[in-house]
């Protein structure tokens, strides 16, 4: 069973890297404020809420106000008002920058509740139905008239591109530009994980392509079918190595290998290790999968209460959010039986699980919000679409621009949702800010995340090609390679910080002190094991223990060694 954390966090669409210090604190180089706004600004409801911001100064002229709207739905915004500022630091010349915690978030009226809905229905009482993105986008309003200025610049993340979106129809007048990065659709939060159906076997591809991964990866879409289908079946068992070498069974479900794959957008060391992963589960071999990287901590900084208010009743589910309760069982049944092909090669049962259809089943009904128009106004936007992103993808992405008569979009490879802190060449800052002063995009060909993928890594001796030896002893040098090759990953996704240790694949552990690597019988080939030190440049002498043992020195013109008896020499 998915726990309901790791269930929220593959619907989660939010801001994705943001630093989060202490939210009742006002970061140095701003000014901190609130604003009143009403629960209701229709009036029909009475009560009011206390919305916090922060607005960082421009350096030079003022020209405009860029505000920033997170997502989630319920990611404060205010706590990361320095990294905004540092991200955005070539814009401030002549920007204010603003953070607004959204109504239910950080310091605006949040309210602290689990993770099941109905518990923090409660919470919120009849407050509600006014946690939804056409009052969120009301309160930028009254934000801009206390911010005295005629126009907002809006750039929204995820979800708060929807907002950004909500906003711009209500008050094109008031909207001066709009940035929307990994843009949450307009009309409707995508709440059974379609979208993310409709594009992982591209995502799959483009992030196997090209490198090894390519080369020892055949069809990244045949074995994510293969791997699913051989988890319908029953679980696959495999080791789990912990930083002391020490070794437990550990099992892989179909949920598990879904949530891997939900989550992967947002986590690129995870997105980069996972088609190998699949590749090895696909043939039964489990242990590359659960040596994945452990993923971010995407809960953080989200408020549940208004990300439940907002989901359950903005999302496409199979029901409407006004429905009773008791009819919602029949109604995801029905709409399973309907799409099942739609969700392959997973199981519908487990993706709808898996998706807000699961989490919203015991909303109480209420009302959905009015609807604005699904054309947006003809004011400048730019789209930003990270090729490698799930949740809302580049061919969603597409369409929201298609929405906006006076649109550009900038499609980046290699990055995932959130992409204007994922990208690290930092051409998408560039064009970002030359978006802002007015000059029109340009493409990004070399952005990307910077890490690449993993090749696939087989469980034995036997699937190895020799390296300079014929037979056993040829492997086992290739397996050595493999070994150091998958270290190198580790390393990269987790840097040593003095007295790291890595678990090994299948057993033993690596220490890492930032000046050297000490292997203490890590085993990535099954029954290989390699003990030894290597420097920072990567010079020293390794160990081999297994059916060829041997010892292999590195220096910096290449290697040599003895193995099974036999010396060898690499340039």
């Amino acid at each position: 069973m998915i726990r309901p954390s790791s269930l929220i966090a593959s619907t989660l669409v939010a801001f994705a890297l943001a630093a989060s210090p202490a939210a009742a604190q006002c970061p140095k180089i701003a000014q901190c404020a609130r604003v009143t706004v009403p629960l209701d600004h229709s009036g029909r409801t009475a009560g009011t809420l206390s919305l916090a911001y922060a607005k960082v100064p421009a350096t030079g002229t003022r020209t405009g106000t860029l505000v920033l709207l997170t997502g989630g739905p319920g990611q404060s915004a205010v706590d990361t008002t320095q990294y905004t500022a540092e991200l955005l630091d070539h814009a401030r010349d002549s920007y204010d920058i603003v953070t607004v915690d959204q109504r239910g978030t950080g310091d605006s009226g949040a309210v602290k509740c689990g993770t099941d809905a109905e518990q923090c229905a409660n919470a919120l009482g009849n407050r509600r139905a006014f946690y939804n993105t056409p009052e969120t986008a009301r309160d930028l309003e009254d934000l801009r008239r206390a911010l005295n200025v005629d126009k907002l610049t809006l750039l929204g993340v995820s979800y708060g591109a929807k907002v950004a979106g909500e906003y711009a129809r209500r008050y094109p007048a008031r909207t001066a530009r709009v940035i929307l990065d990994s843009p949450a659709p307009i009309d409707g939060i995508d709440g059974y994980g379609q979208l993310r159906a409709l594009v992982t076997s591209r995502v799959l591809r483009e992030v196997c392509h090209p490198g090894l991964c390519q080369r020892t990866v055949e069809d990244p879409e045949a074995a994510l079918a293969a791997a699913a289908e051989r988890l319908q079946k029953g679980l696959v068992r495999g080791p789990v190595v912990d930083r002391r070498g020490r070794v437990r069974t550990g099992t892989v479900r179909e949920t598990d290998l879904y949530a891997a794959l939900a989550g992967s957008d947002v986590d690129p060391y995870l997105r980069a290790a996972l088609p190998a992963a699949i590749a090895s589960l696909a043939e039964g071999d489990a242990a590359p999968f659960l040596h994945l990287p452990s993923g971010l901590d995407a809960l953080e900084g989200i408020n549940l209460a208004r990300f439940l208010a907002t989901s359950c009743v903005e999302a496409r589910l199979p029901w409407a959010p006004d429905s009773p309760v008791a009819g919602r069982a029949d109604a995801v049944a029905a709409f399973v039986t309907e799409r099942a092909a739609s969700f392959a090669p997973f199981s519908p049962e487990v993706v709808a699980s898996s998706s807000l259809t699961a989490l919203c089943a015991d909303w109480p009904p209420t009302p959905r919000p009015e609807a604005v128009p699904y054309a947006g106004p003809d004011v400048p936007v730019l789209v930003l679409a990270g090729r490698a992103d799930l949740r809302t993808p580049l061919e969603d992405a597409r369409r929201t621009a298609a929405q906006y008569p006076n649109a550009q979009l900038l499609a980046v490879r290699d990055v995932g949702h959130s992409v204007l802190d994922s990208e690290v060449t930092g051409c998408v800052l560039v064009v970002t800010v030359g978006f802002l002063d007015g000059r029109s995009i340009v493409p990004c060909p070399l952005a990307q995340s910077g890490v690449p993928s993993q090749p696939y890594a087989p469980a034995t001796l036997g699937a190895l090609r020799p390296t300079a030896l014929s037979g056993l002893a040829g492997r086992t040098l290739s397996a050595v390679t493999v070994t150091l090759t998958g270290i190198g990953f580790d390393l990269a996704a987790s840097p040593p910080d003095g007295t790291t240790r890595y678990p090994g694949l299948r057993g033993g552990y690596v220490r890492g002190t930032g000046r050297s690597l000490q292997l203490v019988r890590a085993e990535w080939i099954r029954g290989v094991q390699i003990s030894g030190r290597l420097d920072s440049n990567g010079r020293g002498t390794l160990r081999v223990t297994g059916p060829v043992r041997g010892t292999i020195t590195y220096t910096r013109d290449g290697a040599r060694g003895k193995l099974g008896g036999r010396a060898f020499t690499l340039d």
